[in-house]
């Protein structure tokens, strides 16, 4: 019989043996040519397992705004909780406390996990976290240009990276390479950067970027993307390196760092910039294009599209990996090649929204479903189970010209009414889908079927369903809930 302290002195040793093996990725992100690829395969192609996917998405990204996944506070509970609450002008105090007890890190972030498997069997392969989160209540918490009161930052003031941030992060990239799924890493947010101290020639900025750049390089995982920060084209950031004029520093810094193995790139949002400047420079040196749309209409998202190709071309992907909750825009990205970020706020309330802390990560709303849903439809993927909710508890939606069942002949003449049910939630936009995609929309409270419109097209005798979606800014900016009624009807021309 062996001796049992040589018998535990060789499992040991095999163990430590195991754990010096790497562990193989088993999603491995690349580009090729204005696509996305995952494991050598487009995107949402038949040989990446999308055999039922709408061929407009082959290539791209549909993705969530997650940002949050990581998130924590190291005020709290000083700050954020019961006890002592943060103030926001538009949201009055503001707690991260669970309704069922402290928030905890670990929590947010076990919940995140929990919920990703749902997101990838609807369809979706992508989604945003970041190092330094994002805004956790109205997209900039507190005044405009002014930092943020909580503090939430994976580096510490010379830019070292957290263990705790890089624990979390580890996680979240190896529980997505198991599902398939690519992580969109951010290393900056415009709210939190100042928790990063300045120095001479940005060395502790520099330093962060670094760090974080060497630990992705370091995971046994090649799932990730990098955003060296989010919306550089801001004038909220006070580090060189992360402004317009300066983030080319930061691509070839992390570019370096990860020696090529890792795409790299930053978010922009409004106006671009001067051709032949240093930020024009930047989206050149940047291994894809990645750019938000929030608050634009979907014609606006098609045109902004068209103004970055043809600024920096068409040899590299094009990524939305922010806008906001309505589909259309969704479907305005994908009809031009483009993936497209879904970009839930929330109320702090633990349901609504994936920003603000706490949250719910499961697919629990009206406003996330139809997201989801939409996906599903465009990747033949299984649609999630439909929220047990009622419309009714955010506006009434009346209908005028169209019963169940009617037979009509012609649909653009249908009249929506939306009354909220709080008359300080007013109505952004009221959106008609027949048969699941997108027919019209318009952005006022009452409106025809046959108003603006961008995909209004002619339907087919027979069997349809009209389904009126109502989205309405709900505490705010960028906090929408919705509300919705279907009805089938006969059209017979």
């Amino acid at each position: 019989m062996m001796p049992r302290v040589l018998f535990h002195a060789k499992v040991v040793f095999l163990l430590l043996i195991l754990a010096a093996e790497p562990i193989a990725a088993q999603t491995v992100v690349g580009i090729r040519g204005s696509q996305f690829t995952i494991n050598g395969q487009p995107t949402y192609s038949a040989a990446q397992g999308f055999p039922a996917a709408n061929p407009l998405i082959e290539g791209t990204l549909l993705n969530v705004r997650a940002v949050q996944a990581i998130f924590d506070d190291a005020n709290y509970p000083r700050g954020g909780s019961k006890a002592h609450p943060y103030f926001s002008p538009a949201m009055g105090p503001v707690v991260f406390d669970y309704p069922n007890g402290p928030f905890s890190a670990a929590r947010n972030t076990r919940e995140f996990l929990a919920a990703l498997p749902s997101w990838r069997r609807a369809g979706v392969l992508a989604f945003t976290v970041n190092l330094q989160g994002g805004g956790p209540v109205d997209g900039n918490f507190g005044l405009h240009g002014e930092p943020q009161p909580q503090a939430n930052s994976g580096f510490g003031p010379h830019g070292k990276l957290k263990t705790a941030y890089a624990n979390r992060l580890r996680q979240v990239i190896a529980k997505a390479d198991q599902l398939h799924m690519v992580v969109i890493v951010g290393f900056f947010y415009f709210g939190s950067e100042h928790l990063v101290d300045q120095s001479p020639d940005d060395a502790y900025a520099r330093e962060a970027v670094r760090q974080a750049s060497l630990f992705l390089k370091n995971l046994p995982h090649r799932n990730v993307l990098i955003e060296i920060a989010n919306e550089i084209s801001l004038k909220g950031y006070e580090h060189p390196i992360l402004k317009a004029n300066g983030v080319i520093q930061a691509v070839r810094l992390a570019q370096k760092t990860v020696e090529h193995q890792i795409p790299v790139s930053f978010s922009w949002t409004g106006p671009l910039p001067p051709p032949g400047s240093a930020a024009d420079a930047a989206f050149r040196a940047a291994d894809f294009v990645m750019f938000h749309t929030n608050g634009q209409t979907p014609q606006q998202v098609s045109h902004e599209i068209e103004r970055m190709r043809a600024q920096f071309g068409s040899n590299r992907p094009l990524l939305i990996n922010e806008d906001g909750v309505s589909t259309f825009n969704l479907w305005a990205a994908i009809e031009k090649h483009v993936g497209w970020g879904f970009y839930d706020q929330g109320l702090n309330n633990y349901h609504n929204g994936f920003q603000s802390p706490p949250v719910n990560w499961k697919i629990d709303t009206l406003t996330k479903w139809m997201f989801f849903e939409q996906v599903a439809g465009l990747t033949g993927s299984p649609v999630p189970p439909r929220p047990a909710m009622t419309s009714g508890r955010t506006a009434v939606i009346k209908v005028l010209g169209l019963t169940r069942g009617a037979i009509v002949h012609g649909i653009d003449a249908i009249r929506a009414d939306v009354t909220p049910r709080n008359p300080k939630w007013p109505v952004k936009r009221i959106e008609f889908f027949v048969d699941n995609k997108p027919y019209s929309y318009c952005r006022a409270a009452t409106c025809r079927v046959g108003e603006p419109l961008p995909w209004r097209r002619k339907l087919q005798d027979g069997k349809h369903t009209l389904r009126i979606v109502a989205y309405l800014r709900r505490g705010p900016a960028f906090s929408e809930t919705a509300a919705t009624t279907e009805i089938p009807f006969t059209l017979k021309y």
